[in-house]
């Protein structure tokens, strides 16, 4: 019989699903939706998640749980009474906070503390890169000037292992690139962060400079306010037609002021897009020397690194390194072995 084990998550994301996946090829995952839709449904959200551990709690000894916070929080205190291996997940909001931008599990004065109980407590911490964990942070001087959940959790002595991001290289593929493209994916623009969180601010404000460039930001249908005629802002795009879409486009824009290790980047990346990363989270270590990194939030910088990545004679060597990058380094096999490996080993 395979082991069961419970893995409990706050939304059917890419990066959750695909972890689902990874799983249930060894394991019998006994899977639970916690509702983080508003906080009118915390309680009914904490009481269910309640009764489905008491069904599972004789039959299971690991409990997983996507990302730490509410859906956390309950979990990794039965876990204590009753002997559990709990196993957080870390993506990245939960490792942070900004207060300029109101964004991040330790900016939240109501969420810090279930998120600060849930890291101290849990038996085995999964950060997807090690800036999670702690780094100096320097691409704006407006926050704080660290990030990581041992900065935020002072004191805290619960082991964890990096496992990055995996991902499938026969999925996404280069097409012919359209000269001077340039594209980003991001969700959630209409929340009071998501535009600045993004970097979307950045490029609505340096479009105009540069008119013989195309700026795509798929999920930007949600903006409803003016923007430059050469920004053009797509729906979401069906996941069997995101890879033509992306992988015709010559350079990939991730200007975010917080990530982890951002799905859409690498996939970009398989699709043969030069990358131009903010100086953030594990961005400059994936990148690598494929593309460019900007080392601070600012426009004219912005500006002159694009057309410095414009006039590049090695674009053609630059779209392959980013591919071998990811399909060398980050494969989907090497997560899946590596996270049945520990949960085993627990």
């Amino acid at each position: 019989m395979r082991k069961k084990v419970v893995y409990i998550h706050p939304g059917f994301s890419s990066f959750v699903q695909k972890d689902i996946s990874l799983l249930e090829t060894e394991f019998d995952l006994k899977i639970h939706f916690f509702s983080l839709k508003s906080k009118k449904v915390l309680p009914l959200s904490f009481l269910k998640e309640f009764f489905f551990l008491l069904k599972h709690l004789i039959s299971t000894k690991i409990w997983i749980i996507q990302f730490a916070g509410y859906q956390s929080f309950i979990p990794v205190l039965l876990g204590r009474m009753f002997f559990k291996k709990t196993i957080i997940v870390l993506g990245g909001t939960d490792c942070v906070g900004f207060p300029s931008i109101q964004y991040g599990c330790f900016y939240n004065k109501q969420l810090k503390p279930f998120t600060s109980f849930s890291l101290k407590y849990a038996k085995l911490l999964l950060p997807v890169d090690n800036t999670l964990v702690e780094y100096d942070y320097s691409y704006q001087d407006n926050d704080y000037p660290k990030q990581g959940f041992r900065y935020h959790v002072k004191g805290i002595k619960t082991p964890y292992k990096v496992i990055y991001n995996g991902f499938e290289s026969n999925k996404w593929f280069p097409q012919k690139k359209t000269e001077n493209s340039f594209v980003t994916v991001a969700a959630d623009l209409n929340t009071r962060f998501g535009v600045q969180l993004k970097g979307i601010d950045l490029i609505i404000s340096i479009a105009k400079d540069l008119p013989f460039c195309s700026f795509y930001i798929v999920g930007g249908k949600e903006l409803n306010f003016e923007i430059p005629t050469n920004v053009i802002l797509i729906d979401r795009i069906p996941n069997d037609q995101l890879t033509d879409f992306i992988g015709s486009k010559q350079f990939y824009l991730q200007l975010s002021m917080s990530e982890g290790f951002p799905n859409a980047l690498a996939e970009a990346m398989l699709c043969g897009c030069i990358p131009i990363v903010s100086n953030v989270g594990a961005m400059p270590m994936i990148i690598e020397d494929s593309g460019y990194v900007l080392m601070r939030k600012d426009r004219n910088m912005l500006i002159s690194l694009i057309q410095l990545a414009i006039q590049d004679q090695n674009k053609d060597i630059k779209s392959k390194k980013a591919r071998e990058i990811v399909s060398s380094k980050f494969d989907i096999e090497r997560r899946k072995t590596e996270l049945i490996k520990i949960i085993n080993t627990l």
